[in-house]
């Protein structure tokens, strides 16, 4: 019986590594904002089957974990951004008066974390808890 030299066992850890092993990709997000003017309905806030757009990589956020959609005022505007995130920002809405406004506006944040998952459906249920506990806290004043 022969020994296996070191350069030999670095080969056939290095063929096993890489046959059970696979490439770790980052979460991919829809990436979108209802305030561009070169897509301007594919973004809104609830999204429809007939969109052009899919969830893309988010290379471009370092360790993004989260895909997020926020609702309301943003920006300077009113409308729908979905982006990657590296932080979970939770799941809340706020009322929004800027000064000058002479209406309120609701704001809402979703932050989700598997891929595709900031499309607004499958968020239905991150709504339900948001009202539910919403009506629990007022209900509680």
């Amino acid at each position: 019986m022969s020994v296996l030299s070191f350069s030999e066992i670095t080969i056939f850890v290095t063929i096993l590594l890489t046959v059970f092993f696979r490439t770790v990709s980052g979460i991919e997000c829809y990436q979108c904002s209802s305030r561009d003017h070169t897509n301007p309905f594919q973004c809104n806030e609830y999204m429809t089957d007939d969109k052009d757009i899919t969830p893309q990589p988010c290379d471009n956020v370092y360790d993004a974990s989260y895909c997020i959609k926020q609702t309301g005022r943003f920006e300077g505007g009113l409308g729908t951004k979905r982006f990657c995130s590296s932080l979970d920002l939770g799941n809340y809405c706020n009322d929004i008066q800027q000064p000058g406004d002479e209406l309120e506006y609701r704001s809402c944040v979703y932050t989700c974390s598997s891929d595709g998952c900031n499309d607004g459906v499958s968020l239905k249920a991150n709504i339900v808890y948001v009202s539910v506990f919403s009506v629990v806290m007022l209900l509680s004043l």
